[in-house]
């Protein structure tokens, strides 16, 4: 059988960014089963594994543009230190995850400290990367009414 919308598949996987950095992987928690074609899983993988049978491997790359989206230099901003917490230690390089009065989460890499503001890149991690997925399907099933009636699993 070949993994297709409303099959439980069971893969493993590892996405890398183009820097070697993984940003997902079954490694430490082992194979997992989702149900195909229902977003239980990110779009890029669905696509790399439709069509594949179980024993078959795939590996691809794909552009920043398919990944985590180009880089946006607008997003690229300079904060008022006043605005952060006071205790909060600024690191550059460092990510940061607050929440803004109105309780938005607000996640940035912190560029730099230039006197009373803070340069902070909102974009995200992997902005500008390219994505490299290597994806094994270890077992296909048809779902069960049921699993597609819900469009889940459990």
């Amino acid at each position: 059988m070949r993994v297709a919308a409303d099959t439980v598949v069971t893969i493993e996987y590892v996405a890398r960014l183009d820097d070697g950095t993984v940003v997902d992987s079954t490694e430490r928690c082992g194979a997992i089963s989702y149900l195909h074609g229902n977003e239980q899983v990110f779009p890029a993988l669905e696509r790399v594994v439709d069509g594949l049978e179980p024993g078959d491997a795939r590996d691809v790359q794909l552009p920043a543009e398919e990944a985590y989206g180009l880089r946006r230099e607008e997003l690229i901003r300079r904060v008022p230190r006043a605005q952060l917490p006071p205790d909060i230690a600024l690191v550059p390089g460092e990510r940061y995850e607050l929440r803004a009065p109105n309780a938005t989460r607000l996640v940035f890499t912190l560029v730099g400290v230039e006197g009373d503001e803070v340069v902070a890149d909102f974009n995200t991690r992997g902005a500008g990367q390219g994505l490299r997925i290597t994806a094994t399907v270890l077992g296909v099933r048809a779902a069960t009414a049921d699993e597609i009636r819900r469009g889940t699993l459990r």
